[in-house]
C-alpha cells in the first residue's frame, strides 16, 4: 500500500459501519491555508494539500510504531476528556486524514478497546468488532439528562450493556461513575451479576450516595485476577472474595456493619501496597477480640474512619504511617 496516497473519497469505515455522521471527514481534505494561493481553486487547494500532508515524516514511519504515535496521543486525548474532547470522535477524525492512516487505524484492534457504555451503541459496535480479542476497558460516566429523555438515556445504556455482557472473558477493567440523574447505580451494578474471569481493576463510583449501607454482590464473589478496587458509596458483602488478594483498595461514602468486618476483608489481601478508606463510618467498634492484621507490603496508608480511625489503626500492622486520607491517590 502506497503510505502517501491520500484518499480523495470519504472513508469508507464511516459509511460500512455507522451513520455516526458528522464524526467522520473527508480523508485527505485537510490543507494547510498557508500553502493556499489567492483564488485557487477547490481542486488546486485539495492537490496541494494533497502534497502538503504527502511529504509530512509522519507518513514514513513503519506501521507498527506510527500505532504507538497513535497510542500515546490518544491517552493525552483520554486526559482531556472531561474539558469535552471525545476519545471516538477523535479517534474517526484520525482516520479520515488520509487512506494509509484511515487503513491503519481501521486495522489495530489496541486503537478500539475502550469503550465507553454512555455513547451510541453505534460506536461501542465499532469498537467493540475493531478490537478483535483484545482485553477490554470499559467506562460510564453518568450524564444530566432531562426527564423526558431518561428512558432514551437507559435504552442506550441498556443496549450497549447487552453488547459487552457477551465478551466478559475479555474485561481488563471497569470505571462506573454515577453523578446524574439518567441512571442508578443499582442500574450500573446490572451488569456486574455474573463472572469476570480477567478483570483486573474496577471502580465504581456512587455521587447521588453520602452513606452506602445497601450491600450489592459483585460477579457472584468470582473475579479472580482482580487487584484494583474501588468503591465510592457503593457497598458489597465484606466476607465476599472479590476482597482476596487485592493490592489496591479504595473505600468511600460507607456504612460498616463493623470494624470487625473491614479487618477480617483486609486479612484475605496481605500483598496489600495501597489502602485508602476516608467519610466511611462503623456502626460497631473493634473490641479485644477484633483481629490484628498484617500488612508487610503496604506502601500508603489512609484512613480517616470518623470517630473510629485510631481504633481501627490499633488493629492494622504496617511499616507506615497514616497519611493525610484526603490526598487523591496516584
Amino acid at each position: 500500500m502506497d503510505q502517501n496516497n491520500a484518499a480523495d473519497q470519504a472513508s469508507s469505515f464511516g459509511r460500512e459501519k455507522t451513520n455516526v455522521g458528522t464524526v467522520f471527514n473527508n480523508p485527505g481534505n485537510h490543507v494547510d491555508t498557508r500553502l493556499q494561493p489567492q483564488d485557487a481553486s477547490p481542486s488546486i487547494e485539495l492537490a496541494l494539500g494533497r502534497r502538503h500532508n504527502a511529504a509530512l515524516p509522519i507518513h514514513s514511519l513503519p506501521a507498527e510504531v506510527f500505532v504507538q504515535v497513535i497510542r500515546l496521543h490518544m491517552l493525552l486525548v483520554l486526559d482531556l476528556e472531561t474539558d469535552g474532547e471525545d476519545y471516538y470522535v477523535h479517534l474517526f477524525r484520525l482516520s479520515g486524514v488520509c487512506s494509509h492512516w484511515h487503513h491503519v487505524i481501521r486495522d489495530s484492534p489496541p486503537l478500539w478497546t475502550r469503550l465507553n457504555l454512555s455513547k451510541p451503541p453505534q460506536v461501542v459496535e465499532i469498537a467493540l468488532q475493531s478490537s478483535s480479542s483484545h482485553l477490554l476497558d470499559i467506562v460510564y460516566h453518568s450524564q444530566t439528562t432531562p426527564y423526558r429523555l431518561v428512558k432514551v438515556a437507559l435504552a442506550r445504556f441498556q443496549s450497549n450493556v447487552d453488547a459487552v455482557r457477551p465478551h466478559r472473558d475479555r474485561w481488563r477493567s471497569m470505571h462506573m461513575d454515577i453523578s446524574a440523574s439518567d441512571l442508578g447505580m443499582e442500574d450500573a451494578i446490572e451488569i456486574l451479576k455474573e463472572p469476570a474471569p480477567i478483570l483486573e481493576k474496577l471502580s465504581l463510583i456512587d455521587q447521588t450516595t453520602m452513606c452506602c449501607t445497601l450491600e450489592s454482590d459483585l460477579f457472584g464473589g468470582n473475579a479472580p485476577r482482580l487487584k484494583n478496587l474501588t468503591l465510592d458509596g457503593v457497598s458489597i458483602p465484606w466476607d465476599s472474595e472479590v476482597l482476596h488478594d487485592l493490592m489496591f483498595l479504595s473505600l468511600s461514602y460507607i456504612m460498616f456493619p463493623s470494624t470487625d468486618v473491614i479487618l477480617h476483608a483486609l486479612s484475605h489481601s496481605p500483598k496489600l501496597q495501597k489502602l485508602h478508606i476516608v467519610k466511611c463510618r462503623t456502626k460497631s467498634m473493634a473490641t479485644p477480640s477484633s483481629p490484628f492484621v498484617q500488612l508487610s507490603q503496604l506502601l500508603w496508608l489512609g484512613v480517616n474512619l470518623r470517630g473510629a480511625t485510631e481504633d481501627f489503626l490499633d488493629h492494622i500492622i504496617c511499616n507506615v504511617k497514616n497519611s493525610d486520607a484526603e490526598a487523591p491517590l496516584t
